[in-house]
């Protein structure tokens, strides 16, 4: 078989899979897709659509010739087949690009959701005041307590309940000022959510 034919033969044989690789690439903007990539999507795609054109045939009562027709020249092209696997493609290349985009679009919310929970004062703060030491005064009005020291640990946003570990802390009596206790090695804060809690920067 002269190369020409053997070229046309196989470009009839993996039509299913061209037309899929297009639609997925055109629905997702791929237009800088590698040669190599293109002819691997190509295979692999054309060997999908015949896989599910082979079930169809077999509860149908027929057979599929598609890997007989690719391995042996002599064998003829079943067109019935191709254009079965042509018309599958169009429809899996619509359905492989709208999953993908859905998938997309479930990743962005996703980490859109997880800024949100970054955008918070106890997990952005110190991350954002580059000049900022960690050196708070955290007033817990229903302790009836005030702790100041360095922020060593914060835990995220999402949890219902914050906690900070402070170093060298200092803990006051809120109404009058007095010392409770002093030069703390460290202090472990669990605070509520819904408990009123003021902390202020010191600089």
């Amino acid at each position: 078989m002269e190369s020409t034919e053997l070229t046309v033969r196989l470009i009839i044989l993996f039509i299913p899979g061209i037309i899929e690789t297009f639609i997925y690439g055109i629905c997702q903007n791929k237009g800088d897709m590698s040669d190599r990539n293109f002819v691997i999507n190509v295979v692999l795609s054309a060997f999908v659509m015949y896989s599910i054109t082979h079930l169809i045939f077999r509860l149908g009562g027929g057979e599929s010739t598609f890997l007989d027709a690719l391995l042996d020249a002599s064998v003829e092209i079943n067109i019935a087949e191709v254009l079965i696997a042509a018309l599958l493609s169009v429809a899996v290349g619509f359905l492989q690009a709208m999953f993908v985009r859905k998938m997309m679009e479930l990743n962005r919310k996703r980490d859109e959701r997880g800024k949100k929970v970054r955008m918070s004062v106890w997990d952005d703060l110190f991350d954002k005041e580059e000049e900022y030491d960690g050196h708070v005064k955290v007033i817990l009005k229903e302790q009836g307590v005030v702790y100041e020291g360095y922020v060593e640990k914060y835990s995220a946003s999402a949890t219902k309940k914050k906690e900070l570990y402070l170093k060298n802390a200092v803990k006051y009596d809120l109404k009058t000022g007095e010392k409770l206790e002093e030069s703390i090695a460290g202090a472990y804060l669990q605070i509520r959510d819904d408990e009123d809690v003021i902390m202020e920067i010191i600089r």
